[in-house]
């Protein structure tokens, strides 16, 4: 056989250590915030039926999922890849009714879209969502929880203050509608208006004024929704605003309940600099039936958003026969790491976990150089043993290549008494050298 080019499939990439040690820090720091808010664990199969997943992510959406050339015969029996965790977490739920309610889970896991790569945007065709939702409860204190776990989040991962801070954008469906109504348009055409609103930050405003136009919306209505869009003034003087210029009773309702929300947040403690009522978000997919979200960085706009959502009280009840209200959020890792990448909040010069190398002069040493990792590791320091002995110039340049803090030399004279080892501990950082027992190099290793 000859030989194969080593290449990667458009739109997937490798991390390596230095990255992967960021984006488990950066996970992990999710992770302690999800549970803040008592939110658990749940993992779900990356292969879906095709037809759990066909149809609930508009057309547009439908296009992108990975159907797989699976060997079946039946439609029915045809697989894919999925396209995101929400759909998972909606069949998962209707499968098991005994689940006590609200149910509050959180989701790290990959997924799959035949997009157009954008690696400047930290858009891919394989990337990990991070979702968090609760199922079960009714508009309002559970949207302004989620809401709230993502502001503190952000925060969490470093995101704060002048070109990095970030902003999460709040309106409703029912407003949506409302602006619908605006113009001539059915309602039955809320959807391809969502959808072309839903590309602001890809195309722009003036090419998403133009399909507006090409969807049936005059110059005129459209002049009277960019007024809308225009509005100045706090979130909360904008929405009461709105009560005057939309008085049908179901876009009333929803304005009212979006009212409620942010008022939540104020007895959230959540920063007003860090939320805006924002008329134009619409978030493209079909499922959405109340408020929605997202979460950008206003100063860098070609990042597009880092974390969107919104409530879908329709969603599960296509898998069960009962519609359960739903609400959550994705938080895009990928994206996110990529701005992380961009405004210089990322070390990629670690690529190790260890903290600790140990080096052996001969093999005389191995033994109780075995024996000194395993009480290093015991003591809870990452420990690395080099494997081979001899001069110190070779695990030396290792350790000062993968940034390990610390070298920790055996030799004849450190293995001298059997009964009370020690180890010379060489901190890199400082180029300084000291013969100490055990103990003391861990506790020296602890401190720093």
């Amino acid at each position: 056989m000859g030989m194969i080019k080593p290449r990667n499939f458009k739109g997937t990439r490798d991390f390596n250590p230095s990255e992967m040690i960021q984006r488990e820090s950066m996970i992990e720091k999710m992770k302690r915030v999800f549970k803040l808010y008592g939110f658990s664990p749940l993992e779900t199969p990356a292969l879906e039926m095709l037809e759990i997943l066909s149809g609930k992510y508009g057309y547009e959406g439908d296009r992108l999922i990975y159907r797989l050339d699976y060997k079946n015969e039946r439609p029915k029996d045809r697989v894919a890849l999925r396209y995101d965790l929400t759909v998972p977490l909606s069949r998962f739920v209707a499968m098991h009714p005994e689940l006590p309610m609200p149910f509050k889970r959180y989701q790290i896991q990959p997924v799959w879209r035949a997009d157009r790569p954008q690696p400047h945007q930290g858009r891919f065709r394989e990337f990990y969502q991070c979702d968090v939702d609760t199922i079960g409860a009714e508009e309002g204190i559970a949207d302004a929880e989620i809401i709230a776990l993502t502001v503190q989040m952000m925060s969490e991962l470093g995101f704060s203050g002048g070109d990095k801070q970030p902003v999460t954008l709040i309106n409703h469906r029912k407003i949506l509608e409302g602006l619908l109504k605006l113009t001539h348009l059915p309602i039955d055409q809320l959807p391809d208006f969502c959808r072309i609103l839903d590309k602001l930050d890809k195309i722009g405003w003036e090419e998403v004024q133009n399909e507006l136009m090409e969807l049936g919306i005059n110059a005129d209505e459209l002049s009277r929704l960019n007024d809308i869009f225009e509005m100045k003034g706090t979130s909360d003087s904008r929405i009461d605003a709105l009560k005057q210029l939309l008085p049908d009773n179901d876009v009333q309702d929803g304005i009212k309940r979006l009212s409620e929300i942010f008022e939540h947040f104020k007895n959230l403690n959540v920063a007003e600099d860090s939320i805006r009522f924002e008329p134009r978000l619409a978030r493209g997919l079909d499922y959405y039936t109340g408020v929605v979200f997202e979460t950008v960085l206003p100063d860098h706009p070609h990042i597009g958003s880092l974390t969107g959502g919104g409530r879908y009280d329709k969603l599960i009840g296509l898998y069960s026969g009962r519609d359960l209200p739903a609400t959550g959020t994705t938080i895009g890792l990928d994206r996110i790491f990529a701005a992380m990448e961009q405004l210089n909040m990322i070390d990629t010069v670690k690529s190790t976990v260890s903290d600790v190398l140990i080096a052996s002069f001969s093999n005389d040493e191995m033994a109780s150089s075995l024996k000194v990792s395993e009480e290093f590791r015991r003591n809870g320091i990452n420990t690395e043993l080099f494997p081979n002995t001899g001069k110190l110039k070779k695990p030396l340049n290792y350790a000062n290549k993968k940034k390990i803090p610390f070298v920790a030399i055996l030799g004849p004279d450190e293995i001298a008494d059997p009964e009370n080892i020690k180890v010379s501990l060489r901190n890199l950082n400082t180029s300084t050298q000291v013969t100490i027992s055990i103990e003391d190099a861990i506790q020296i290793m602890k401190k720093l």
